[in-house]
């Protein structure tokens, strides 16, 4: 799944190549892929981009909003248009890697097309999708999310006073996007081992000092894979923008290195389950309480 840094990138990108574009027409493959009437787009120029979270919201002229999410093999396929309106080349590659041979194909779910280019939204197993927003609406769908690992709200005392309450460990409380939008599970993984804390420690057992701490990793670390591109996995289920592949998986500090020696002390990285979720750590470094 595409986690923060890799949707702000994909946000950064469109909003380069789409913005102040109208949205000429729109052909829905799969309904259950979008949700509104395409009347309300059509015709409808693109006046802002944003995001909170892994959530990527296009504004329009008329005043809807169409959020965008891509979940677990969710992607984008921004193909320019030649003079004749023929898209040229294989398109330029945004999350999830499904083959693209040829456009569109099997994963294609929802087509938008513009004077210039046409966008394709993939989605293999059909969890992502894309819906109209008003302002109004779109502000209560979005209630219960946390603030933003970006924005200038997610303060040391904002993320401490939320994770004062849960007596959850502290890994699952980061991953819980009504506490905090947008960070996931490579982010919680890295971020507690370079604040020093055992991912099973109680979140409500966290010092404001630690707080400050984890804090700042977590800004550090989002902001590096931001500028290397966002994160690859093993199975390069991600891919950046420009058709590469994201470079931040060579700064993995714990994350998916299970039996590597620690960066810090070499010991041995251990692999547990925390939450559900495959949870990475160094013993030495990250003590158990």
């Amino acid at each position: 799944m595409p986690e923060l840094p890799e949707v702000e990138v994909i946000k950064i990108f469109l909003e380069n190549k789409l913005l102040n574009q109208k949205i000429v027409s729109l052909d829905i493959l799969n309904t259950k892929s979008f949700i509104g009437d395409p009347k309300d787009i059509t015709n409808q120029t693109i006046i802002k981009f944003s995001r909170i979270g892994k959530q990527l919201s296009i504004y329009l002229s008329n005043g809807k909003i169409l959020l965008v999410h891509l979940k677990m093999t969710g992607q984008l396929i921004l193909n320019p248009l030649s003079s004749k309106g023929v898209p040229e080349g294989r398109g330029i590659l945004m999350g999830h890697p499904t083959k693209i041979n040829s456009m569109p194909n099997n994963s294609t779910r929802i087509i938008f097309k513009f004077k210039k280019y046409i966008l394709y939204f993939n989605d293999q197993r059909k969890f992502g999708w894309v819906q109209i927003f008003t302002p109004e609406s779109l502000k209560m769908f979005q209630k219960n999310l946390g603030h933003d690992i970006l924005d200038d709200k997610f303060t040391p005392n904002y993320l401490y006073s939320q994770l004062q309450r849960s007596s959850r460990p502290v890994k699952s409380v980061l991953l819980d996007q009504n506490f905090f939008a947008g960070i996931g599970n490579i982010y919680a993984n890295d971020a507690l081992f370079l604040s020093k804390i055992h991912p099973s420690v109680s979140a409500n057992q966290i010092t404001k000092i630690q707080s400050k701490i984890i804090h700042k990793n977590l800004i550090v670390i989002m902001q590096q894979s931001i500028l290397a591109g966002g994160s690859t996995m093993k199975d390069n289920k991600y891919i950046r923008p420009d058709g590469s592949f994201g470079n931040n998986q060579f700064f993995f500090r714990v994350y998916q290195r299970s039996g590597q020696s620690c960066l810090v002390c070499q010991t041995k990285i251990k692999r547990i389950v925390v939450g559900g979720r495959g949870t990475f750590f160094c013993p030495q470094c990250q003590p158990a309480l």
